[in-house]
């Protein structure tokens, strides 16, 4: 989906509380919502905060499989170290830790179920290249890392930079 335009606003969610909404629209009426309890108010740049963490949840989302057991189907998404690591030797899946530029320092993505090495590194370009679209010339930094990838254990693994990001970016585009 290609990105035309987001929308930041407060709004009720389904069970009747206040939540704050992100919807990233795209062409031809594409939209996808997150809808975050308990948001930071958006005075005060709470409105970059709230893109970004909608963000981390949308991959987060997309990167877990299904719960390995009923006690993780039932946890609302609470998954304790024991069980991420059942899910991890039950279906062969590494976990990966995401970390993505958010200013000058960075935001630490809960543990993501990703079938291997490959499969996270690809992610992290994609994520990379989203985030280098977002970057303005004269007020952000287009230089050093926007992605970064850890294993379970807070070790790096990897890191995107603008660099990487736009020769993806650039391939991507010659390939379409």
């Amino acid at each position: 989906m290609q990105l035309v335009r987001t929308e930041v606003g407060e709004a009720i969610g389904h069970n009747g509380q206040p939540v704050l909404r992100v919807s990233f629209c795209g062409e031809g009426g594409e939209r996808v919502s997150v809808d975050m309890a308990n948001a930071e108010p958006l005075a005060g740049g709470g409105e970059s905060r709230a893109i970004g963490r909608a963000k981390a949840l949308l991959v987060q989302t997309a990167t877990f499989d299904a719960a390995a057991n009923d006690y993780d189907a039932e946890s609302n998404g609470n998954f304790d170290e024991v069980a991420a690591t059942s899910a991890q030797t039950q279906s062969g899946a590494g976990l990966y830790i995401f970390e993505y530029r958010d200013g000058d320092g960075g935001r630490l993505v809960p543990q993501a179920g990703v079938p291997s090495f490959e499969a996270a590194r690809e992610e992290a370009i994609r994520c990379a290249i989203d985030l280098l679209i977002d970057l303005q010339p004269g007020t952000d930094d287009l230089s050093g890392w926007l992605v970064r990838v850890r294993d379970e254990h807070g070790t790096l693994l990897c890191s995107i930079d603008v660099s990487d990001a736009e020769l993806a970016r650039q391939a991507s585009a010659a390939a379409v």
